[in-house]
């Protein structure tokens, strides 16, 4: 006898294949469509006939994206149109406008809501290099805004803005976005480094409004757990408004995608409870998964997709403990089983997609999860009170905004400890994935257990921590960041140093570049130039990906909070005081011209030269007149092959003077596209040099 739930299950995989296939390309979506339409065909069980749900599926998937409109043309612009989506980040002052395509960083705080029409002023960048988007400021005090005509969206938008402003007015600090942001999800933005202490510690789950926020409410309005079959039944009427509620909790949060597939698998259950039928394990997966094969067929190999059904996976291998179990047994060791499940489930998706791991979120997960349900549920509470009774809210505000600040210490206190996160060793090789996934299926049909599942993703996990050797073809990247540095060189014994790792634009795209370069997630040294946040704003993003075994960094840096997070994350910290010259390994020195300590942060840069393979390149970060005077008076700057153009390119009094001491055949700046082939390029090619600029020419 086919089991009752082969029908879901075949829809789902039909569907899911040909929605995923047709959103990557469409030639595979239709091969799906028809192979479905073909078996579909000839049918004669319901578990074939369920093949016939690919076409569909296609069809949803295939619908061609909306493009988004040209960039505006640099300089003052005028916008208009229609208001998507804010984004606000209280802690920065500002806020982010989705309008018609368009994304405007605004400089403070819009009260515009989806559907609106606004008309505002601002001010058009061009890309900062080849491949990077435009960037678009407007100022919001020049902003006119025209209410929409009324709809479901914009009401549960306005319903989020009202609350929205109640948390932020009662809870002061951080404690504000924090549960904003907690309780309404993204489009309130918490400060970078409450975002980075929860990346670290594997806590962006708890951070992000998701399934798992609708999953507490749900056990809280005894939607879930061993009880909740008994209370659903006990009154419909009843169930169905608390179904009601948390619709209206996930229209109001934005109508993410996580939190409309846990609404939509408790509203399921609830009247297979009702009307005697199973609904099973395998249903609560699968019926949520085929309405978003039709509904967003672009998530099915996002991240956010995946990564919540791994962890759902997870929860149900590790099963509820027994009804006659202990307290200990059922408060902390079931709970700390859970996670570890969620976790080993989770880990090949976390490494694949971020390139790390969080072990500590095994134990933080279970420990701050009570404390997430304080605020989820207080956050809403207060922030309703706060519309009725402002006085009321205001006497309970301070529990709450206390219960926020202990929840941020411990989520910062855990960023403190090792391996949050623990960076993968290495990109593994196609090959190393493919023989992986082969022993992961194979340990499946072995043993079709926890035990194989939990073997199983270990494999997969597996060639992320393996050790791969680099190629020893010597290189040098210059990233393309904009206003910034992040330069990466690579000499023929495989060894990889970066110099610098920063961005006045955009910090996150100088990590990404240097870390997406690394085969073996390793830097054997990092060198921080000086101490402009446009040389070194990244460096703890990089940290979340790559290891770093040695760090050099000046004299001014040494007691900074950079040094003391590279040290935190294991690397070995020294600086080079002024007039000191370092030779790590032959054919690399590091120097610092001598200087006085009063002297500019530009001029105090630390000069690098380096033999990559047959080519001597020398670094001089922001040195201007003064620096590059005391580096040609101590022979720092010597004959090269190639020369990164000091200070992104702008003008030097002493230029002339370097250019003829180093004689460079090619000159290389890292400056944005606006700044054009820049001051000292223009002159170095006057001079014969072969000029390549990050914001001309890309990486």
């Amino acid at each position: 006898m086919v089991p009752s739930s082969w029908p879901l299950v075949a829809c789902s995989l039909w569907a899911c294949a040909a929605a995923g296939a047709g959103a990557w390309h469409f030639a595979a979506g239709a091969l799906v469509a028809a192979l479905g339409g073909l078996v579909g065909a000839a049918a004669t069980t319901a578990t074939r006939r369920a093949a016939l749900v690919a076409l569909p599926a296609f069809l949803a998937a295939a619908a061609p994206p909306a493009s988004d409109p040209p960039p505006p043309p640099p300089g003052l612009v005028r916008v208009h149109g229609r208001v998507d989506r804010v984004v606000r980040t209280p802690s920065l002052g500002g806020a982010l406008l989705h309008c018609g395509g368009l994304r405007i960083a605004l400089d403070e705080d819009l009260a515009a809501l989806p559907g609106d029409t606004v008309e505002l002023l601002g001010h058009a960048t061009a890309p900062i290099a080849p491949g990077a988007p435009a960037t678009l400021r407007g100022v919001a005090a020049t902003a006119r805004v025209v209410p929409g005509p009324a709809s479901l969206p914009r009401l549960c938008a306005a319903a989020r803005r009202a609350l929205e402003a109640q948390l932020l007015q009662l809870l002061p600090g951080e404690a504000g976005p924090l549960v904003a942001g907690l309780v309404l999800g993204r489009d309130t933005r918490p400060s970078a480094a409450t975002q980075s202490a929860h990346r670290g510690t594997g806590l962006s789950h708890l951070l992000a409004v998701s399934g798992a926020h609708a999953a507490m409410l749900a056990l809280l309005f005894g939607l879930g757990g061993p009880r909740g079959r008994r209370r659903i039944l006990a009154s419909g009427r009843r169930t169905a408004a608390l179904l009601v509620l948390l619709l209206a909790y996930a229209l109001i949060t934005g109508g993410e995608p996580p939190v409309l597939r846990a609404v939509f698998g408790y509203a399921l259950a609830a009247w297979a409870v009702h009307l005697g039928r199973p609904f099973g394990a395998t249903a609560v997966l699968l019926a949520p998964a085929l309405v978003t094969a039709f509904v967003a067929p672009d998530a099915l190999f996002g991240a956010s997709f995946l990564l919540s059904y791994a962890a759902v996976g997870g929860l149900l291998l590790a099963g509820h403990p027994p009804r006659d179990a202990g307290a200990l047994r059922r408060w902390v060791w079931a709970p700390l089983a859970a996670s570890a499940w969620a976790t080993l489930l989770t880990a090949p998706l976390t490494l694949w997609f971020f390139g790390q791991l969080a072990p500590w979120t095994v134990a933080l997960t279970p420990l701050l999860a009570p404390l997430i349900a304080v605020l989820l549920l207080g956050g809403l509470g207060l922030a309703l009170v706060g519309l009725c009774a402002p006085a009321a809210a205001a006497a309970t505000a301070p529990a709450l905004a206390a219960a926020a600040n202990a929840y941020l210490a411990a989520v910062h206190a855990a960023d403190a400890l090792p391996w949050t996160p623990l960076p993968a060793l290495c990109a593994p090789a196609p090959w190393a994935l493919a023989v992986a996934a082969l022993g992961a299926l194979a340990m499946l049909r072995q043993a079709p257990d926890r035990r194989g599942v939990a073997a199983a993703a270990a494999l997969l996990a597996a060639p992320h921590f393996l050790p791969r050797a680099e190629a020893t073809e010597p290189f040098l990247l210059l990233a393309a960041v904009g206003h910034g540095q992040a330069c990466l060189l690579g000499d023929a014994a495989g060894r990889r140093i970066a110099v610098d790792c920063g961005s006045v634009q955009v910090p996150g795209r100088a990590a990404a570049q240097l870390a997406e370069a690394l085969v073996r997630r390793r830097l054997d040294l990092l060198v921080v130039s000086h101490a402009d946040a446009d040389h070194h704003n990244a460096v703890p993003l990089l940290l979340e990906r790559v290891r770093v075994d040695r760090a050099l960094l000046p004299q001014q840096l040494v007691d900074s909070p950079l040094a003391r997070q590279l040290a935190a994350h294991g690397a070995r910290v020294a600086a080079v005081p002024p007039g000191a010259l370092v030779a790590p390994w032959p054919g690399l020195v590091v120097a610092a011209p001598a200087l006085p300590a009063g002297a500019p942060d530009n001029d105090q840069s630390l000069w690098v030269r380096a033999d990559v393979g047959a080519t001597r390149v020398l670094l001089t970060g922001d040195a201007q007149e003064l620096g590059v005077a005391a580096a040609l008076a101590q022979g720092l700057a010597g004959p090269c092959d190639a020369l990164v153009l000091p200070h992104h390119g702008r003008a030097n009094a002493n230029a002339a003077r370097l250019l003829a001491a180093c004689r460079p055949a090619s000159c290389l700046a890292s400056a944005a596209a606006a700044d054009g082939p820049t001051r000292l390029g223009a002159l170095a090619q006057a001079g014969g040099a072969a000029l390549w600029s990050t914001g001309l020419h890309g990486a």
